[in-house]
């Protein structure tokens, strides 16, 4: 029963990085602003722009507006279109180093208990406890195998942590002011 667990589980281990790489990009964020007539502002990304129609996805939700609704359409391009563009590296799957802790851990303690039952077989070798000895030393490579075992998982989910994803962001500048008592301060910060 041990042997199956400890088989689905490696198994299970090594088929979900594959699974990771079919999951959807993620989206950037709203694209295009619509302001209504009401007064409301409406972001998401703008899926179609007809004479008469707007298809607008805000989140999981589509809407749609006439044109006699929208008072004013506002794209990103027409709000920074001179703001640079970098090119970012994330790591959207760095929680995967818990788990390379977790396994290296175990590993550890593995080998540890391995390194125990040596040295206790090596003393009921010494007393003439042959029998026990062997049990011992079975133990021990056990133990070292399973340590392995942890070591390998340990490696593949650093290897799984460390999958960089570039993307590209533009950089807005943000431009503020305040007023002291004499002075006027002007403030242009770029943020990354």
């Amino acid at each position: 029963m041990k042997r199956w667990l400890t088989l689905a589980t490696a198994l299970l281990f090594a088929v979900q990085p594959t699974l990771l790489l079919a999951e959807e990009p993620a989206i950037a964020g709203p694209d295009t602003r619509l302001y209504l007539t009401d007064g409301t502002v409406v972001q998401g990304h703008l899926i179609e722009r007809t004479e008469d129609l707007f298809i607008l996805r805000v989140g999981d939700e589509i809407f749609t507006f006439e044109a006699l609704e929208v008072e004013k359409k506002v794209t990103i391009d027409s709000l920074g279109s001179a703001a640079p563009i970098i090119t970012v590296t994330e790591f959207p799957y760095i929680s995967f180093l818990g788990g390379t802790v977790a396994f290296g851990l175990l590993s550890w303690l593995q080998f540890d208990r391995a390194s125990d039952h040596e040295a206790e077989a090596d003393l009921n070798r010494e007393n003439g406890l042959d029998s026990q000895a062997k049990k011992l030393d079975d133990k021990a490579d056990r133990a070292r195998l399973y340590g392995w075992g942890g070591a390998i998982l340990a490696a593949g989910s650093l290897g799984v942590a460390l999958i960089p994803h570039k993307s590209t962001r533009r950089v807005f500048p943000e431009l503020s002011f305040s007023t002291g008592t004499p002075t006027l301060r002007l403030a242009y910060v770029y943020r990354f």
